[in-house]
C-alpha cells in the first residue's frame, strides 16, 4: 500500500549499501484503483503495509451506466461495483447490459481490498 492506495508492484532497485550501511529499495507501483504510478523508495528492513485480499465469486443482480450490482454467494451481500478498466471485461458486462437474459447464467469473480471491491473476471456457469 502506498499512500494508503492498493498497488500493484512493476519494478523494483536494489541499491548497495552506503557508508552508513543501510541498502535502499525503489519500488514502481501502479494503483488497483486509479491506475496513477507511485514510486517509493524506503530503506531494505522496511515493514511496508499489505493490504488483505478477499476473493470470491458473486452473481449479477443487475447493470447501470455507472455501477453493476453483483451478491456474494457465500454471503449474500449486495456490493455496489464500479466499472472495470479492463476493456475485455467492459466488452463482456456491455453485452450482458445488452442483453439482460444472459445475466442468469453469468458469475463474476471479485476482490476486496483496502474498503474497495474490483471485478478481476467474468465468467458463465
Amino acid at each position: 500500500m502506498v499512500e494508503n492506495e492498493p498497488c500493484l508492484i512493476k519494478a523494483t532497485e536494489r541499491s548497495k549499501s552506503g557508508k552508513h550501511g543501510h541498502a535502499k529499495v525503489r519500488v514502481v507501483c501502479v494503483g488497483m484503483f486509479d491506475k496513477n504510478k507511485r514510486s517509493l523508495t524506503i530503506p531494505s528492513g522496511h515493514v511496508v503495509e499489505v493490504p488483505e485480499i478477499i476473493k470470491g465469486n458473486a452473481q449479477i443482480n443487475f447493470i447501470e451506466d455507472s455501477s453493476i450490482n453483483i451478491m456474494n454467494l457465500e454471503t449474500y451481500e449486495s456490493l455496489d461495483v464500479d466499472w472495470p478498466d479492463d476493456e475485455a471485461l467492459n466488452k463482456k458486462l456491455k453485452d450482458l447490459q445488452v442483453n439482460p437474459d444472459n445475466i442468469s447464467t453469468t458469475q463474476v469473480e471479485f476482490w476486496q481490498l483496502a474498503g474497495k471491491t474490483l471485478i478481476s473476471r467474468v465468467f458463465t456457469n
